[in-house]
């Protein structure tokens, strides 16, 4: 990494850590080792050792470092590594080789959120010549995209490390605007268990699909019921909802299906508590869907699993608050719909806004892109940042 501190050399360095990010395959479903693996080798150039924390089965890896003096509190940049699938056939350029067209980075998680890293990585040589009194931690997670799974083990190591930060900052595509609130998301995935029969005469069976239906149509009832209750218009939508994301059951026309799953989610406003909403569903209604099904064949049952909970993001007191920070507080919407790891650092009582480059709606979408200039702003934005909460 290069000591020049102008905008041009800054932006040089970060389309160069960029093509590399964008270069490796982080689906959340494969291993992130090979970004950490390069991640770490940046670092290291400067001196700056990060500590690495492994999941169980040392697959994948969270990063944690430190630049300043550690002994006071400060800022802590958070970001995950991993992003969801790109369907190659569904892109006009490749997802995994940086592209620039049309003053615009094209490539998967360029938005979501390797641009983000890139440029925290690239600031790294102007954070250290700054000689900070308050410090600046970077955490980077794993499995942000299939429920936040890494961030926890993540906080786990370093909360007791660190004097409590003055304020984290996940770095999510908000284009620069504060998101100090979300909702919680938890997944649920149901499984139904009926009996396979010819379907020449479907009474010899249990059809498993049927009862999955009945316990959907109960979904869609609680969503309606939903709508009209505890709205919070910091939201779009203003509500608490739930959402059926996969249904798979079956293996012919002519087979009564003895096997079913549902996978879906709720999103919680977050001074909703969804235990209290799905209450009546898991102790009424599941059971009396079972009940049924055991009338065609008393093995027939229902297995309901939690997946994955997300916390929600509340409102803080933000300690030390930059005029920076205080102008691009949304005056109207300061809340989002979707989940990040914020939650989990905001639930251990440290402060937390959501604010990065980009826009949330290239993320998860086939030619995934971030503005050049969204890129430069967001540099920017950092810079001045840093500078204020260090005066």
């Amino acid at each position: 990494m290069n000591n020049n501190f102008d905008i041009t050399s800054i932006l040089g360095l970060q389309e160069y850590i960029l093509d590399n990010l964008v270069s490796i395959d982080t689906t959340s479903e494969k291993s992130n080792i090979a970004i950490v693996d390069f991640i770490e080798s940046l670092l290291r150039q400067n001196d700056v050792i990060p500590i690495r924390i492994l999941n169980d089965e040392k697959t994948k890896a969270s990063l944690f470092y430190t630049i300043g003096q550690t002994d006071n509190n400060g800022t802590l940049f958070s970001a995950h590594t991993d992003t969801v699938p790109a369907n190659k056939s569904e892109w006009s350029s490749d997802p995994y080789k940086l592209t620039l067209k049309d003053n615009r980075y094209y490539g998967r998680g360029t938005t979501d959120m390797k641009g983000f890293i890139s440029i925290i990585l690239a600031l790294t040589p102007w954070f250290q010549e700054q000689k900070l009194v308050n410090p600046i931690h970077v955490a980077l997670s794993y499995d942000e995209e299939v429920g936040c799974l890494g961030v926890g083990p993540l906080i786990d190591e370093i909360r007791y490390k660190i004097k409590p930060p003055n304020l984290v900052i996940v770095g999510e595509p908000t284009e620069l605007k504060i998101i100090d609130r979300h909702k919680s998301c938890h997944t649920f995935e149901t499984e139904f268990f009926g009996k396979k029969s010819h379907s020449a005469n479907p009474a010899w069976g249990c059809n498993s699909i049927y009862y999955a239906t009945e316990f959907i149509t109960k979904l869609r009832e609680l969503e309606e019921k939903l709508k009209i209750e505890n709205n919070d218009h910091n939201f779009d939508p203003p509500y608490t909802t739930i959402s059926v994301g996969q249904i798979g059951g079956g293996v012919a026309h002519n087979v009564v299906p003895d096997y079913t799953k549902v996978t879906w989610n709720i999103r919680c406003l977050p001074n909703i508590d969804y235990n209290d909403i799905l209450k009546d569903l898991f102790i009424n209604q599941l059971p009396l869907i079972e009940k049924k099904m055991k009338k065609n064949h008393e093995r027939s049952h229902i297995l309901n699993s939690n997946l994955s909970n997300i916390y929600p993001l509340r409102p803080s007191k933000i300690l030390n608050t930059t005029n920076l920070i205080k102008e691009n507080i949304s005056p109207s919407q300061k809340g989002v719909s979707y989940g990040t790891d914020a939650g989990f650092f905001s639930n251990i009582g440290w402060p937390t806004i959501v604010c990065g480059p980009g826009n949330i709606s290239q993320a998860h979408k086939a030619d995934e892109f971030i503005e050049i200039e969204d890129i430069r702003n967001g540099i920017l934005f950092f810079m001045n940042l840093i500078r204020g909460t260090s005066d």
